[in-house]
């Protein structure tokens, strides 16, 4: 008797500790199935969040859907590709490459209704897509060898550049890989290099197509942020009888420099590069009187404009500017920021 009741123990025993563990199982499953479904509820709160907001910015169903989507794919905020340009083309870059369906028009359609058609003078290029219509380039074709090209016409996957001069068909072929550099105005330099998809002609010009990238190398030009102006100015420009002195308009200005323009009838204003000059002019209301000497000048019918580089700036002066350049560029941004809105 007392042997049977010693081996019934053990079975009790192991009774519990099987409750035991299941018990744990099924709790560690409930709290699983609480977190999934939780995780569920926030996630579809959140896609309604975003959903309501791409519709604010006038996207449909599907244009929202697709940058929902992609953004998940690609690892990133959908939220940021309502509100940053570099994000909002990684993405919809992501789905052109990815859909056998995509379609250009609406991701040209959602371009242009988050304001992201249009790049501001003073907001770098996110890729080769942001590149202006006509805009004049060099292409290196093979070590040493440069050409003159123009930006003809572009799509959501290609651009299509156009060489300015005859240029032998022969020297230049599909899958060669040629690197284009060109001057954006008021910017920087830009550089790329990808491979040739085609080679063809077009109304007795030389076409080349050629894919967009996001490589871009972007050479800042000048030392010091600028931003432009339209001031009235006098820009006196020292001579053996003394100065001379002409009005003209204050364009841009940077800490380093500024861009004088000067209207002009039958006689050209006498300015001329290495010019020493003295700039006058009010900003905000305070009087500048700075020394400097003209690096460049560029004329055009009645009009010359110059490129003066200031010389012994008071530091209280430099200061000056530099607190007006920054507080325009963040007028500038906001402006262009509720402008899409």
């Amino acid at each position: 008797m007392k042997y049977l009741e010693y081996l019934k123990f053990p079975v009790a025993s192991t009774s519990y500790i099987v409750l035991f563990f299941l018990l744990i199982f099924i709790a560690v499953l409930f709290i699983f199935t609480v977190a999934f479904f939780r995780s569920l509820y926030h996630k579809r709160k959140y896609k309604l969040s975003f959903m309501k907001e791409a519709f604010e910015h006038g996207l449909t169903e599907r244009e929202a859907e697709i940058l929902w989507q992609y953004s998940l794919k690609e690892g990133r905020d959908p939220f940021l590709t309502l509100e940053f340009k570099a994000a909002f083309e990684k993405v919809v870059d992501l789905y052109l490459k990815e859909d056998p369906s995509a379609d250009e028009n609406i991701v040209s359609q959602m371009r242009e209704k988050l304001g992201f058609d249009v790049v501001p003078y003073f907001a770098p290029l996110v890729s080769t897509k942001d590149i202006e219509l006509f805009q004049p380039a060099k292409v290196e074709i093979e070590e040493g060898y440069l050409a003159e090209i123009v930006l003809f016409d572009k799509d959501e996957r290609y651009m299509y550049w156009a060489f300015v001069d005859s240029f032998p068909k022969n020297r230049i072929k599909k899958g060669d890989k040629i690197t284009v550099t060109f001057l954006r105005k008021g910017d920087a330099i830009y550089k790329f290099s990808v491979p040739v998809e085609e080679v063809y002609e077009e109304k007795d010009r030389l076409m080349i197509k050629l894919p967009h990238t996001f490589n871009l190398v972007r050479y800042q030009r000048r030392n010091y942020a600028r931003v432009e102006v339209d001031i009235l100015c006098k820009l006196g420009v020292l001579t053996e009888n003394g100065w001379n002195w002409y009005e003209g308009r204050l364009k841009d200005i940077s800490m380093g420099g500024a861009r004088i323009c000067f209207p002009y009838g039958d006689e050209r204003p006498q300015i001329s590069v290495l010019s020493e000059v003295k700039l006058e002019f009010f900003l905000e209301g305070r009087p500048f009187s700075l020394n400097g000497v003209v690096v460049n000048e560029d004329l055009k019918e009645k009009m010359l404009c110059v490129g003066v580089e200031f010389r012994d700036v008071k530091e209280s002066d430099q200061q000056f500017i530099y607190k007006f350049v920054k507080k325009e560029q963040k007028r500038l941004a906001e402006l262009y920021v509720r402008s899409r809105e």
